[in-house]
């Protein structure tokens, strides 16, 4: 017999003749039933049944050899040094340790009581914060609309960006990203050809899955987890994101997002000298190796794009990106 499987657990409250208090702690047993397998037994020190002891011999009877005793209690009181562990013979918390019981040999290990945890003296300072009104009140705005135009607003009024459509791009990466710093990486080249791209309907490969569901496109497609794309990456020993990109982009003529995945950025470079045309790439991959050169190397090569230079990036801004630009080419 395996020891999980002759392991059992007794949680013991302190117990009360009101039925509101027992019925208070029943509502853990339902919780912890859910998270651990083994056989849990609500049992109670004094005043409410079962009792912990007459319960101990039956579990005991059935051929548990190992007991976790779930103390319910608060602090280190005499209900746990003399009730409990005096009677069990144990003379330590959280440790396992041997003694007899009915004299069969059983294993015990008892708990520390709950007061010990910062998360009980969290759940009081929130009762008591409450009652206070404690709490910070927020004021906000939560029409998400409203939030957008104000933001974008107050962005565009600092922008320093000749081009409207262009200011527009940046002006939604640096809403997404939060950072105002981030207009000053943003390299623009030949957004037309992104926005007419998108007006004759051409499909959109995204990355990763966190980009492509952002995009709110008719056609996206993101072969990151097909499984034809992982057999690609172990023939061809390379990642499943340059995988993805070689399957997914084909014979070209659609745009390519890209907001993760540095060697989805080389890929895609590597196709269009391959000979595949693409028409128009958003690379905001972010990291420290292969992102800031692969993002330079897209610069040279003087593809239509908006590219965050650098180390900054992220799936967000990406999608932002090309969700602006859908946006203009819809407006015709």
């Amino acid at each position: 017999m395996d020891r999980q499987s002759n392991t059992a657990i007794m949680l013991i409250g302190h117990g009360s003749r009101r039925e509101t208090y027992n019925s208070d702690i029943e509502g853990m047993i339902n919780y912890l039933k859910e998270k651990i397998s083994i056989p849990i037994y609500l049992t109670y020190n004094e005043f409410a049944k079962p009792d912990w002891r007459s319960l101990l011999n039956e579990i005991i009877k059935e051929g548990y050899r190992r007991v976790i005793i779930g103390l319910v209690f608060l602090g280190r009181g005499n209900h746990v040094f003399r009730d409990i562990m005096g009677e069990l013979g144990i003379q330590r918390l959280n440790s396992w340790e041997v003694s007899k019981i009915s004299g069969k040999e059983v294993e015990f290990y008892v708990t520390e009581p709950l007061s010990s945890s910062p998360l009980i003296g969290l759940a009081l300072y929130y009762r008591l914060a409450r009652a206070l009104d404690a709490l910070p009140t927020l004021e906000y705005t939560e029409d998400p609309y409203e939030i957008e135009e104000r933001s974008m607003n107050y962005i565009l009024s600092n922008l320093d960006v000749k081009d409207e459509r262009e200011k527009r791009v940046i002006g939604k990466a640096v809403f997404a990203s939060g950072n105002p710093e981030v207009a000053r990486y943003l390299k623009v080249t030949n957004l037309d050809t992104g926005i007419e791209a998108i007006r004759a309907g051409s499909e959109i490969v995204a990355d990763v899955k966190m980009v492509s569901v952002g995009i709110r496109w008719k056609k996206v497609t993101c072969m990151i987890d097909d499984e034809r794309t992982k057999e690609l990456s172990k023939e061809l020993g390379i990642t499943r994101a340059a995988a993805a990109m070689r399957l997914s982009i084909g014979q070209g003529g659609k745009v390519v997002v890209i907001g993760n995945a540095p060697t989805a950025l080389i890929e895609t470079i590597k196709l269009v000298k391959q000979g595949v045309d693409i028409p128009f790439i958003v690379a905001t991959p972010p990291g420290f190796t292969n992102a800031k050169e692969s993002k330079e190397a897209l610069i040279e090569s003087k593809i239509p794009s908006v590219v965050l230079t650098g180390t900054y990036g992220g799936s967000g801004i990406a999608v932002a990106i090309i969700n602006e630009i859908i946006k203009m080419a819809m407006e015709g």
